[in-house]
């Protein structure tokens, strides 16, 4: 009567996405957007970080990808340097309407690049649906400079959001595979 029961505890990929910049950009927006399909117009500061998962499939069957969504504040600088381990790829979330938001990305790739993570980061201009202080080709062209992809989006509507996180996963998969073989 020797019946024995297999567990499986990971038969999926796990990709690592830490989501970050600063506060009011718009990052848990756009978590909720992609995992829940909902938008909050109450602004409700992130403590320390929030996880969200969103589940896919790819050519070797299901994956994850759980996003890291890191508080903004410098407070919670502590708390981000902690969960950057191990992520796959990231993204600085910033807002349009907000030309100091967007000076701010900087420190962010700065504080990404200190953990030696070896990941793309892309910078996401958030609130495309709103008066923008930031223009797109100013924005683009930063962005290269720094060495970043760029994407626009709006939580609010959904615009842009899969084509961001889809291009963001496919970065995470390609960095995953690279760590996985030793290169």
């Amino acid at each position: 009567m020797g019946s024995r029961v297999q567990v499986k505890f990971r038969d999926y990929d796990i990709y690592k996405l830490a989501i970050c910049g600063p506060g009011k950009s718009g990052k848990t927006s756009i978590c909720k957007r992609l995992t829940e399909n909902s938008f909050s117009q109450k602004y409700k500061p992130t403590c320390g970080a929030e996880f969200h998962s969103y589940s896919f499939k790819t050519k070797k069957g299901k994956a994850v990808a759980l996003f890291y969504d890191m508080a903004g504040q410098n407070r919670f600088g502590v708390v981000r340097k902690l969960l950057y381990p191990g992520t796959n790829a990231a993204a600085i979330i910033f807002d349009v309407s907000s030309k100091e938001s967007f000076k701010e990305c900087a420190n962010w790739i700065r504080e990404l690049r200190e953990q030696d993570l070896k990941v793309d980061i892309t910078l996401v201009g958030n609130k495309t649906d709103v008066g923008r202080e930031v223009n797109r080709e100013d924005a683009e062209r930063i962005s290269r400079k720094l060495g970043c992809r760029y994407r626009e989006t709006s939580a609010l509507t959904g615009e842009g959001v899969g084509e961001f996180v889809t291009a963001l996963v496919a970065s995470a998969m390609v960095n995953y595979r690279r760590r996985s073989s030793g290169r």
